[in-house]
């Protein structure tokens, strides 16, 4: 009769589609949330600025996340009493 696809392995061309209608349905509940929130849709895309501050505290957040415990308390008491420079610069001495 007909030939049977092995259904084990995907060809590519429908790995290609699912992962299409995958970004596809991303898209359209984006769309769907902007719409219900009343936002026009050119503004729904607009990133947030990345202030000078925000960077800052991403870098703290990103050092300070991989440190254990204790290390991490000193961390934030240096943030606490000297800044979060201060408290970057620790946490990357800390880190290694």
């Amino acid at each position: 009769m007909g030939s049977r696809i092995d259904h084990t392995k995907k060809p590519r061309a429908l790995r290609d589609i699912e992962a299409g209608l995958r970004q596809l349905t991303i898209g359209l509940r984006g769309l769907a949330r902007a719409v219900t929130a009343g936002i026009p849709v050119d503004e729904a895309k607009r990133r947030r600025k990345v202030t000078p501050a925000l960077r800052l505290q991403g870098r703290y957040m990103g050092l300070i996340r991989t440190l254990p415990p204790r290390k991490k308390r000193k961390v934030m008491a240096i943030r606490a009493s000297r800044g979060v420079r201060e408290a970057i610069r620790a946490a990357r001495q800390l880190r290694s």
